[in-house]
């Protein structure tokens, strides 16, 4: 979302009240020095959510930002959000810093394309540190349809994966080798499923990266029809 006037923002706000949800902050736990779970409480009754939905929060008078919810209970009125706290200085990371147990927050309702495909047969969820919170998201699905699924996240920092339960690759930050290595281990093992289009890629993070990992994909005898994408960021832009 890009930055925006204040009194477009207020505007925003007002006009389009019903789009918003008074939230509180009820839990904070640190996974890593730059990542948050965050748990929010809300009346959640009325509100729609699928898989990879997008929330919208205010974190500045001119920034609005796009996150992941995942755990979303409309029964117990809660839902989380990994927060990536990696540079100080940007209004999302100053934002979260200021969060504490009781902090009021106003959410622009969840809302997005359909992503998950609950037919296919195994799931495999593909990004980096903006992508957690829609990996968990889509393997809970997965899960409770009783489908299979994988993960592969660009992470410097591996430990956070395990303490998300989040198994399955991992590569170092900027290696696309690594990235294909694992996808070409991966395709080589499910050749069979990848032919009869029992696979379906979730492609979301760095837009650039997705790019390539698509086009990887497809040369390999992927169909496009069994790759799904969302950009949440891309170098050298802001507010995606």
């Amino acid at each position: 979302m890009p930055s925006l006037p204040k009194w477009i923002n207020d505007t925003v706000e007002n006009v389009w009240s019903s789009k918003f949800k008074d939230c509180m902050v009820v839990d904070i736990k640190k996974i890593t020095d730059e990542l948050r779970c965050i748990r929010f409480a809300a009346n959640l009754q009325d509100v729609p959510y699928e898989p990879a939905y997008a929330i919208g929060i205010r974190v500045s008078d001119r920034d609005f930002r796009n996150y992941s919810p995942f755990c979303f209970n409309r029964e117990a009125g809660t839902f989380d959000v990994i927060f990536h706290t990696h540079d100080k200085s940007a209004a999302g990371s100053h934002f979260v810093s200021c969060l504490a147990t009781g902090s009021p927050v106003k959410m622009l309702m969840p809302r997005g394309k359909r992503f998950f495909e609950p037919e296919a047969r195994i799931h495999f969820s593909i990004g980096d540190e903006t992508s957690l919170g829609s990996s968990i998201s889509i393997k809970d699905a997965a899960e409770e349809a009783n489908r299979t699924f994988i993960c592969l996240h660009e992470l410097e920092e591996p430990s956070a994966l395990e303490i998300l339960n989040l198994y399955g690759y991992h590569s170092p930050k900027k290696n696309i080798i690594r990235i294909m290595e694992s996808l070409t281990d991966f395709l080589n093992e499910e050749k069979q499923s990848i032919y009869n289009n029992e696979v379906v890629f979730y492609l979301t993070g760095n837009g650039n990266t997705m790019s390539v990992i698509r086009k990887f994909l497809k040369a390999k005898g992927v169909s496009p029809k069994c790759i799904r994408s969302q950009a949440y960021w891309i170098e050298g832009k802001k507010g995606l």
